[in-house]
């Protein structure tokens, strides 16, 4: 008789409690105590066949500002563009802070660009973004650099097997541009480049994709304690083994060139060659100067691999859902390429200097992005205050994300959003700035101008050297991982056919 009338005072004190904090947020289906609305989001995912496709049935009955209680949090999902943007930018002050409590703090501890927040957030991602910059189109390096490895990685692969140049080659779609990419950053982090059968890269990749592919929804909130405790350690290995091998080459990485630096057999300059060397010389200048620096050997390594992960695994994903867009609109492929042979003569490389005269192809681009959202759900902020979104309450120590991937398929923006349609950037002036891949507001990714300039000139330039070919069916444009965080493409292989030249 005790034991019941505990629990329903239990009970009871759970559910004023909740009342009182629904109150103070905005409208959403009605939660449970300890499981809040789990049991509703995994019927609607369930139903519906996916993450974005049960939020979706959410806003139906909510709106685009709603409450889901994970568990006894409550999360807010913004899926309406002008209420992200007088949030996330115009109150960017509030909306600023990083909540990371689970797998994304995992070996981060808040540190690095991603999870961290407050003075050591702002300082390394101000260093990050100015080196980046230094790289970047002032002098020409990062166009250098990313022609270089597109030049040299279909060269690579044309020839592989081959005597001689082959004028077509078939491939995995998604491991072309694994190396392509991972070259790119990795040249951009360390100055080395990727050869294929790399043993290192091939683990590397193989790890990063089985720990994304095993992370769920639910690993965002869980925090890192619990879900490294023994109750879950048959989730262990498939999840926290891969990031911890991605940290200890990063930091194997960096081990070895303090090593060189020391021998002599690597000199810092003036102007350094990769982010490493950039790092180095800030926290050597640091220690010098006798200052307490957070410029460390150890925030380094987290710098690095955030940068790593975040500068591969995205444009890897973007290139190969367009390639799986191209393939099912070759119409797309020969209306661009008429503009690229337009602009450069057809004997020319692509630059960035054509962006200005080459709509179409920012149009395809656009569309590729809007149809991949390659996160189905992004990551989170925490309200350190009370405050209003859309005219609703939301109090403080909520989560809050722009849902960038349910504000990809408005209709009210993007009519008939389930079509490849690049033709609806050129229809609707300033349809463009709705899209919003790399995130929004201060926390967007700062990768983005790499990012865009890797999807400009290897779109671009791949479109005016190559036809694209299926190898077998052609792909669908469906994701394989509806559930898990990352949205994949189906993998698929293209046939790459030289385009002959007049």
């Amino acid at each position: 008789m005790f034991l019941i009338l505990l629990f329903s005072t239990i009970l009871a004190i759970a559910l004023v409690h909740q009342w009182r904090a629904r109150k103070q947020l905005p409208r959403g289906p009605y939660p449970l105590p300890l499981i809040g609305n789990l049991h509703q989001l995994f019927y609607y995912c369930w139903k519906n066949g996916g993450l974005v496709e049960g939020y979706a049935e959410i806003e139906k009955s909510f709106g685009k500002v709603y409450t889901v209680w994970i568990g006894p949090m409550p999360t807010v999902f913004i899926s309406d563009y002008d209420v992200a943007q007088e949030t996330h930018v115009k109150r960017a002050n509030v909306f600023g802070t990083r909540y990371a409590p689970g797998i994304m703090n995992y070996v981060r501890f808040d540190k690095g660009v991603v999870a961290s927040n407050g003075e050591f957030w702002q300082e390394h991602r101000r260093f990050a973004l100015t080196t980046l910059r230094n790289f970047g189109f002032g002098r020409n390096i990062m166009e250098e650099r990313i022609m270089d490895e597109y030049r040299y990685r279909f060269k690579d692969f044309a020839t592989t097997g081959n005597n001689n140049m082959a004028k077509s080659f078939e491939t995995c779609a998604r491991s072309f541009f694994d190396l392509l990419t991972g070259s790119v950053i990795n040249k951009v982090l360390i100055n080395e480049r990727f050869e294929q059968d790399d043993a290192d890269f091939e683990k590397l990749k193989t790890n990063l994709s089985r720990g994304l592919e095993n992370t769920g929804f639910l690993d965002i909130f869980c925090p890192v304690n619990i879900l490294q405790s023994r109750f879950l350690k048959w989730r262990q290995d498939s999840i926290f083994q891969p990031l911890d091998w991605i940290l200890e080459l990063t930091k194997r990485n960096i081990a070895k060139r303090v090593a060189q630096l020391k021998s002599g057999e690597h000199v810092l300059h003036d102007e350094p060659d990769d982010f490493l060397d950039a790092y180095l010389m800030k926290m050597y200048k640091d220690e010098k100067e006798g200052l307490d620096s957070t410029f460390t050997l150890d925030n380094l390594a987290i710098d690095m691999y955030d940068l790593w992960i975040a500068g591969q695994e995205t444009t890897s994903t973007t290139l190969a859902w367009a390639c799986a867009c191209l393939l099912n609109k070759p119409e797309v492929v020969l209306k661009a390429r008429e503009e690229l042979v337009h602009v450069t003569g057809g004997h020319r490389s692509l630059s960035l200097t054509d962006k200005k005269v080459t709509p179409y192809l920012s149009a395809v681009i656009s569309e590729v992005q809007r149809v991949a959202s390659i996160l189905n759900v992004n990551l989170f902020r925490i309200l350190e205050e009370d405050t209003y979104v859309g005219g609703q309450p939301i109090r403080a120590g909520t989560a809050v994300t722009a849902h960038i991937s349910m504000i990809h398929v408005d209709e009210t923006l993007f009519k008939n959003h389930t079509e490849f349609n690049p033709e609806r950037f050129l229809e609707v002036e300033g349809l463009d700035k709705k899209m919003i891949p790399f995130g929004i507001g201060k926390r967007a990714c700062l990768g983005e101008s790499l990012a865009k300039a890797e999807l400009y000139l290897v779109l671009g330039n791949m479109l005016l050297d190559y036809n694209l070919e299926p190898v077998g069916d052609v792909p669908k444009i469906q994701t394989i991982t509806p559930f898990g965080l990352l949205k994949r493409p189906p993998p698929f292989k293209v046939r790459f056919v030289e385009v002959e030249k007049s």
